[in-house]
């Protein structure tokens, strides 16, 4: 075969090739997809076993799908299987160094496993630049928890407590400017989420005055 018609040969086989494999890797991507919402589905309600294996079913589908591979560990996570979910959260904190969720989980992870000297470590690495994320105290005072250092364990709760309330504070004031704006909506859903920040004890009369207006329209 001439050097020119192998050169057309390719051309038209690369032609054809391309195309199918970009719609397969579409159609890979969006399988995954499925898969992935159906595995939130079923870890909502607690159902590890299915979750796992349609997680699973969207990791191999696509390698990429770095949300996929979280959800993976936090499954076997609350399957008391710690070992192999600090291996994929520090694979995930490696590979991706600003995925925070990934990073407090591999935390947690190592503080359960008793490895206080890792975790150690990494909390005081993370707190150099992560001052405003309650999450960090509280795994400050589990981490003293496990050390029986109640002193250090009351000083981080307070640390986390005073971040939930200035947090909360700012959820009521999105609520409030919603909620004049007309879009009652979108306020209840801040008053719900100063609300998750507070626990049921609240005692903001912000929250008190938006819900009594709400009762009143």
């Amino acid at each position: 075969m001439k050097p020119n018609k192998i050169a057309g040969f390719i051309f038209v086989a690369l032609a054809v090739i391309l195309p199918l494999a970009s719609c397969t890797g579409k159609y890979k991507r969006a399988e995954a997809e499925k898969a992935y919402i159906a595995a939130i589905d079923a870890y909502t309600e607690e159902q590890y076993e299915d979750s796992l294996e349609l997680v699973r079913r969207a990791i191999k589908l696509d390698r990429n799908f770095y949300q996929a591979s979280f959800l993976e560990g936090r499954i076997l996570f609350f399957s008391d299987r710690q070992e192999e979910a600090e291996k994929i959260f520090f694979r995930l904190s490696s590979r991706y160094p600003a995925f925070t969720e990934a990073r407090i989980w591999h935390i947690r992870c190592l503080i359960l496993k008793n490895d206080f000297k890792t975790a150690q470590i990494l909390l005081d690495k993370e707190l150099t630049f992560n001052q405003t994320d309650w999450r960090i105290y509280n795994l400050y005072s589990l981490l003293a928890q496990k050390t029986d250092n109640y002193e250090e364990r009351l000083a981080m709760n307070r640390r986390a407590e005073n971040i939930l309330t200035d947090s909360a504070r700012i959820y009521i004031d999105m609520a409030i400017i919603w909620h004049t704006l007309g879009l009652r909506d979108r306020a209840q859903t801040y008053i719900e989420k100063a609300q998750h920040v507070t626990g049921a004890n609240l005692s903001f009369r912000e929250i008190e005055n938006i819900i009594s207006q709400f009762l009143q329209e």
